[in-house]
């Protein structure tokens, strides 16, 4: 399985800081940008005033422990906007086996989706909260924390996402920033965004040809209501949920995936120029333009009417 990292422009250079290794940053939930996480309840409400207290004692404050997020999914526009800020940035791709072996203790689940907190059943925490063993109140505290740190509010599930939960000694503080040391073993493709600039390629390229990983590019085609990828062995593929799968027809002309014509383009970029040439002598408006009649394609969108201070002035005078 592999699991996705979106990687901002500004943080790239700090995860390939070092040539040897990546640096994944780790982050309390507390500080990530859900307000919610960790939110959690009793279900039902508990009734008795000592078992509220026992269970605010021990899952009040739930434990805080250092959190990587992955998605499992590279072609999220979504994703790209806002961790890969606008696709400037970058996205690894990482095997989750090899990638979790890197340190000590590791555990790893898919978020959960909901409209309503996460919750532990009353029942659990009665059944502990009467024994008073030891065993009991861990097992509560399991349950707690699997609900806790594995459900996000539905407004998330574009991220599907993915998790990896590890203890405190198993990342450096630097300066208040967690960071997991992992081997470019665990790497197994590097992913330029469309908006990647020089700087960022070139450290990219670099570290794709010292650790052999492959190093492909998202692409938004302008035909092409889906994101696609290239590389060096790949002109143009999708993401079929478990690996990148070459597409059979590409556009030699743009590049895209398409219906191809007999020419080896698409149909955008077969249009012979004698057609292209007489387009813009099919309309008035063309020629409105031509002799300065009209300034500009006017902004006009159907069932809708113009709105704004000087269309209110322009009515008031009419009235007049």
């Amino acid at each position: 399985m592999l699991l996705f990292k979106y990687v901002s422009p500004d943080a790239t250079a700090k995860v390939f800081e070092r040539a040897s290794e990546l640096s994944i940053r780790f982050g309390l939930p507390k500080a990530y940008n859900d307000p919610y996480e960790l939110f959690l309840e009793p279900d039902p409400p508990l009734e008795d005033e000592e078992q509220r207290a026992f269970y605010n004692y021990f899952l009040g404050e739930v434990v805080e422990a250092p959190v990587a997020c992955f998605s499992k999914r590279p072609d999220s526009v979504v994703m790209w906007a806002h961790y890969g800020r606008e696709g400037a940035g970058i996205c690894l791709a990482f095997d989750e086996d090899a990638l979790v072996d890197q340190f000590p203790i590791a555990y790893v689940g898919d978020i959960t989706y909901s409209d309503g907190p996460a919750k532990v059943s009353s029942g659990i925490v009665e059944h502990a909260f009467t024994t008073g063993k030891g065993r009991h109140t861990l097992r509560l505290l399991e349950i707690g924390h699997r609900a806790a740190y594995f459900m996000k509010r539905s407004d998330w599930q574009y991220e599907a996402e993915r998790r990896v939960v590890v203890t405190p000694d198993a990342v450096e503080d630097r300066t208040g920033v967690l960071l997991g040391k992992v081997s470019p073993e665990a790497l197994r493709y590097i992913i330029l965004g469309p908006k990647a600039d020089p700087a960022v390629k070139k450290l990219c390229q670099e570290r794709s040809r010292e650790w052999g990983v492959p190093l492909i590019e998202l692409r938004i085609g302008s035909r092409t209501f889906a994101p696609f990828f290239t590389g060096a062995d790949m002109p143009a593929g999708t993401w079929s949920g478990a690996d990148f799968e070459k597409v059979a027809d590409v556009c030699e002309e743009c590049g895209e995936p398409a219906n191809l014509s007999e020419s080896g383009k698409c149909q955008w970029c077969d249009i012979a120029k004698e057609a292209k040439d007489s387009a813009p002598r099919r309309s008035a408006l063309t020629m409105y333009l031509s002799l300065g009649i009209r300034k500009g394609i006017p902004l006009a969108f159907d069932g809708m009417e113009p709105r704004g201070h000087l269309v209110t002035e322009s009515r008031r005078q009419s009235l007049e």
